[in-house]
């Protein structure tokens, strides 16, 4: 419609200044002039800047109409990925209080065998408290380094280095560490 509307504006206008120059003309001779066709063309070209309007308004309104939907859907978007979010921050709460317990038990069983070794007269520098936080400290660290990337700060935390023997299965290497001195303890 906007091709046809503009074409037919450009007939009309070309229409109407060869009626000015008409009239212009009638005018200086002193002749009469009949501006009934003037007026039509006039009224027509009134009705195509009319319809245009229209059509620019109808467009904005569309442009209008998409962007409502284009904010809403991001809207919606934002709820659920919200939702997700609050979900993955009640699920890391979960997981860090369970491992906060599980690493309680870890040091208190270590505290446990080492003071029973200890009992049966031997020593064992690799259950005590320092040296198996650090492990502990070690093996988190890696088990971050998927968010951490190799960084050593996750916020306001900073994590030891790690190094590549706290990639194993932590019973398995925990195991190694320490049956040695629960052998030596159990074989006296």
């Amino acid at each position: 419609m906007t091709a046809a509307l503009q074409e037919r504006r450009i007939d009309i206008e070309s229409q109407l200044e060869i009626l000015r120059r008409k009239r212009g003309v009638a005018m200086l001779d002193g002749k009469p002039f009949d501006a009934k066709d003037m007026t039509k063309l006039q009224d027509e070209l009134d009705a195509i800047n009319e319809a245009e309007g229209e059509q620019a308004r109808r467009e904005r309104e569309d442009i209008a109409r998409r962007e409502a939907a284009r904010i809403e859907g991001l809207k919606q978007t934002l709820r659920e990925v919200n939702e997700q979010r609050l979900e993955a921050v009640d699920r890391a709460e979960k997981a860090a209080r369970e491992l906060a317990t599980a690493f309680r038990d870890v040091l208190d069983r270590s505290a446990d065998a080492t003071h029973i070794i200890r009992s049966l007269g031997h020593n064992s520098l690799h259950l005590d408290r320092y040296e198996t936080e650090g492990r502990l400290s070690m093996r988190l660290r890696n088990a971050l380094s998927p968010v951490t990337g190799k960084g050593n700060r996750f916020g306001q935390m900073n994590l030891p280095a790690a190094r590549d023997p706290f990639d194993e299965p932590w019973q398995a290497a925990e195991q190694t560490i320490g049956n040695p001195d629960i052998k030596k303890a159990l074989e006296f």
